[in-house]
């Protein structure tokens, strides 16, 4: 990619670089994801299902919204009365606590 581009960025995310590693990385070692459900930023782990949440971006240093994991768990149990789980529980939840529409409509 050339610098323009990367100076013309206006993605969905802070910076060009972990746009690319979003969307377009395909390299396990860099296995970058974004879980717009809890607003976390993580790198997957090769090895299980462990994962690392970023606070800042580790490319551009930008300080990422507050994850939203705890709220989501405390939603799903005390609300809902759900376990997220249980599979019978889990195909309960309501879809839109399966996106960014829950947290977004409750204003955080």
């Amino acid at each position: 990619m050339n610098q323009e581009a990367k100076k013309e960025y206006k993605g969905h995310f802070c910076c060009f670089a972990l746009n690319a590693m979003i969307n377009e990385g395909d390299d396990p070692l860099y296995n970058v994801k974004y879980d717009s459900k809890t607003r976390e930023y993580f790198l997957k782990s090769l090895e299980g299902p462990y994962i690392r949440s970023f606070e800042y971006c580790p490319w551009c240093g930008y300080h990422f919204s507050k994850n939203l994991s705890d709220e989501w768990f405390s939603v799903i149990r005390h609300e809902l009365h759900l376990n997220p789980w249980d599979p019978d529980d889990r195909v309960k939840i309501p879809e839109e606590f399966l996106t960014e529409e829950w947290w977004k409509k409750r204003g955080l």
